[in-house]
């Protein structure tokens, strides 16, 4: 019985291990890419299965139009391509002399060997796929590429591309040309979908703005394309690249926030909706949108830093503040709604004809749970320079306060403006006072009118 089961095991050991070697290579491949800049000379190490490319490069490179041989090197160029395979290794190096000539050498180990054939040979092999791993040649592949079949013939080869890095060098060179509107849609698609990184992606986005925002339809191309990016760090900077482009409507402005949509940190939020307070005048289209925006955010701090910045920019128009006025329900906090509402008297006042005083009174009643915030609220509204009619509506509404300590300190706030105004003030005043439950308080707050 042990035997068997021993057998058994022994068995399924060797059947595993015999699946493990019919599975392909290249299920295992992993490319590794490793890029320096030093002194105007490059370094590019590429790992790949057990193949590995050094290639180290100064100057501008041509290839052919095949892709298989290097035409030409600017003047002093040089470059040297060096290939390791399972222990077999193979180099070439090509420098330029003054003349523009180029001097080619051919190694295996260390033997060098004639060029022609066989070096030629085997940089045609190597050339197919260094010009689709690095940014050799990538301004005269683009070049030709666009030459003979415009924007569509470079995407088309942009697609062949695996490193998003050597993407975004093609998709940057290309933008240096001259786009029509189609062509420009077209690019901005095929980034969005061709290129997995954020940063590569972001970069794409940001290089040329202008000409990606001149349109409705290269804008729609621009926020699909925005949207694919997950990282709120870089959606954060796309935006803000956008939002301080004074060349940019209202209008596009409006359509290019909805990218903000897409960014789930609410400290990112506010960065964006900072920038654009910080970078454009408010008219109620974009404070309705801030507003709008503001909504998604959870925090109740960031969401009182943004709300705060909105009561301070004196250019808020008038008809915003009651639209302003509606989102403080969203406020869960009474700490944070007090410090908002608070911000507002002090920097509008509640007189000014900016916003409904009984607007504020509803908020105060409906949304601040706490009888010492509200008290505290009311303190500030009696420091107001109120019409009759308004301090009537605000004695009225302090009855919601069930403390009454709070409620005597709230309402004898009013006392000195009370004591002054018509006898339907103080009737008002007397109303409010009958609400408080303890004889000492009660009598305190009518004390204060007497």
């Amino acid at each position: 019985m042990t035997k068997s089961l021993i057998n058994q095991k022994h068995f399924f050991s060797l059947l595993f291990f015999a699946l493990l070697l019919a599975m392909p290579i290249n299920s295992y491949a992993q490319t590794n890419t490793n890029i320096s800049n030093n002194n105007g000379k490059s370094r590019i190490s590429i790992s790949n299965n057990g193949k590995d490319f050094k290639i180290e490069y100064e100057g501008d490179i041509t290839l052919s139009n095949d892709d298989t041989d290097i035409v030409a090197i600017s003047s002093g160029g040089f470059i040297e391509i060096e290939r390791s395979s399972f222990g077999n290794r193979r180099r070439i190096v090509i420098e330029s002399d003054r003349n523009g000539n180029l001097i080619k050498k051919y190694f295996e180990g260390r033997t060098e060997k004639n060029f022609t054939p066989e070096g030629q040979k085997w940089l045609a092999e190597v050339l197919q796929e260094i010009v689709r791993t690095t940014t050799i040649g990538a301004e005269s592949r683009v070049n030709r590429f666009y030459n003979n079949g415009g924007a569509n013939a470079v995407l088309t080869e942009i697609k062949r591309i695996e490193s998003d890095y050597v993407k975004a060098a093609y998709f940057k060179l290309l933008l240096n040309k001259t786009l029509n509107n189609n062509d420009l849609v077209n690019v901005i698609d095929t980034a969005g979908n061709e290129i997995e990184s954020d940063h590569y992606l972001a970069s794409i986005l940001t290089s040329n703005q202008k000409a990606f925002l001149s349109s409705n339809q290269t804008i729609t191309a621009y926020i699909n394309a925005a949207k694919s990016l997950e990282s709120d760090h870089y959606i954060t900077n796309v935006l803000k690249k956008v939002i301080n482009d004074k060349s940019i409507s209202d209008s596009q402005m409006d359509s290019l926030l909805e990218i903000a949509t897409n960014i789930n940190s609410d400290h990112y939020v506010t960065q964006v909706l900072t920038e654009v307070m910080d970078s454009r005048a408010l008219n109620s289209q974009n404070i309705s949108k801030i507003i709008s925006l503001s909504k998604d955010i959870q925090s109740d701090h960031y969401k009182t830093q943004v709300l705060k910045k909105v009561i301070n920019d004196k250019s808020l128009p008038s008809n915003a503040y009651n639209e302003f006025l509606n989102t403080l329900s969203d406020i869960k906090s009474d700490h944070y709604i007090s410090i908002v509402i608070n911000e507002l008297i002090d920097n509008v006042g509640s007189s000014s004809g900016r916003y409904s005083l009984n607007k504020l009174l509803d908020v105060v009643k409906n949304s601040v749970g706490s009888d010492h915030y509200a008290a505290t609220i009311y303190m500030k509204i009696a420091n107001q320079n109120l019409s009759d009619d308004q301090l009537v509506s605000a004695l009225n509404s302090l009855t919601h306060i069930q403390s009454d300590h709070s409620m005597s300190q709230a309402l004898m706030a009013f006392a000195n403006k009370v004591k002054n105004s018509p006898e339907r003030v103080k009737s008002a005043y007397r109303a409010a006072a009958k609400s408080i439950g303890s004889d000492h308080y009660y009598g305190r707050a009518v004390k204060a009118i007497d």
